[in-house]
């Protein structure tokens, strides 16, 4: 499990818990690791998704769903900067810039 490949605070907070609690880091593989950030941004966590993560992480579920609620509020957050209009517009404009070589949609 490698804190570099993931970039969410959630997993970020995973992997901590699993560090301070001196828990074997290959106890939870990656693949697993990605599916409950992934489930945590889109979905949500399911009770079982939960109980397993402090298992393996040592942590009170409480823990777990305080540190996913963090995260998905600060990516909410971040997502509402990047709707204002006038970044809207300064994309579609560097989109006309670069000539839809990245198009951002």
């Amino acid at each position: 499990m490698s804190s570099d490949t993931w970039h969410t605070g959630f997993t970020h907070w995973i992997v901590q818990q699993v560090r301070a609690n001196g828990i074997v880091e290959q106890e939870i593989p990656e693949a697993l690791l990605w599916c409950w950030t992934s489930a945590a941004r889109s979905t949500g966590l399911d009770p079982e998704d939960v109980r397993e993560i402090a298992g393996r992480t040592g942590a009170a579920e409480s823990d777990v769903l305080a540190a996913c609620g963090r995260d998905n509020a600060q990516w909410a957050a971040e997502q509402d900067r990047f709707d204002q209009p006038d970044l809207v517009a300064l994309d579609e404009y560097l989109d006309t810039v670069l000539g839809g070589l990245f198009p951002s949609s």
